[in-house]
């Protein structure tokens, strides 16, 4: 039987990466929990993972961090955004 095929292109470098630094700290089994984006970082996940690989590491709901939403009080958050010097505000622009 042949070893597994190790993917070693960039999405899946990047995938892994994000994986080890963002997920794999804050996993609990059984707990799903919201993740919030910015402009950023939502085009970072697409382009290197599907809504399925999210589901895999507990993540039920993944939205802009900019839109108005109701509060989900029985889910914990996750914010994955991109640092700035700008205001919240200004960030829109």
């Amino acid at each position: 039987m042949a070893p597994p095929v190790t993917e070693r292109g960039l999405k899946s470098v990047v995938w892994r990466k994000i994986k080890t630094a963002v997920f794999d700290d804050c996993r609990k089994e059984g707990e799903w929990k919201i993740m919030l984006l910015d402009e950023f970082t939502t085009k970072l996940l697409s382009s290197c993972c599907k809504m399925t690989d999210l589901l895999e590491e507990g993540i039920t709901v993944v939205e802009n961090i900019y839109k108005n939403r109701e509060p989900v009080r029985q889910m914990k958050a996750l914010y994955f955004i991109s640092p700035t010097s700008k205001g919240p505000t200004e960030a829109r622009r």
